[in-house]
């Protein structure tokens, strides 16, 4: 301190107060040129977006698809109660797996066969002959391609067979269960 009251006080040129104002913003600057990722409207419009686009998201996800409803074929017994001893013969219950992709077929008693005997599904059209669908468990579930069921596929059908199945491509043996599908 004592070296600053030997000099004397000098007074800054106006130019120099003028640029100390302008770094502090106390005067008007020329306007700086301003970004389109530099305003406020592209923010909240981005933002809106953004909002918009998970809330939609959201509903999407959370919404359910459409469920079809199951289809469920009960495959009765072809043959009379009385013939069979007045023991009902097991019913077969054919359905649309969970994903559509299959039809699942089960016994709902078991079906005691020979060695040499097997189930086959046949899909039955109004008019025609049916078709092949393949061998289906006695016992437990078999599952057959949708892909393999035609079209206007009106009944299902469960014949016996030899072991391995009709070697004709018509059920050889008898019909033991026929269902009506019913859409």
């Amino acid at each position: 301190m004592p070296l600053s009251t030997s000099v004397p006080p000098v007074t800054p040129p106006p130019v120099v107060w003028q640029r100390i104002q302008q770094q502090l913003g106390h005067l008007n600057p020329a306007p700086a040129v301003q970004r389109w990722w530099q305003g406020l409207s592209f923010w909240r419009a981005l933002s809106a977006f953004s909002t918009a686009a998970v809330v939609g998201l959201a509903v999407l996800l959370a919404v359910p698809e459409p469920v079809q409803p199951p289809i469920v074929v009960v495959l009765e017994s072809t043959q009379d109660v009385a013939a069979a001893g007045g023991v009902m013969n097991a019913r077969f219950v054919a359905s649309i797996s969970p994903d559509g992709r299959a039809v699942v077929t089960r016994a709902l008693q078991p079906v005691s066969l020979d060695a040499d005997r097997a189930l086959e599904l046949w899909a039955v059209p109004p008019q025609g002959a049916p078709r092949s669908l393949g061998l289906i468990a006695a016992q437990g579930a078999s599952l057959v391609q949708k892909s393999r069921v035609p079209t206007g596929t009106a009944a299902l059908a469960v014949s016996l067979e030899p072991s391995g199945g009709s070697t004709t491509g018509a059920p050889s043996g008898p019909v033991l269960y026929v269902g009506k599908i019913g859409i």
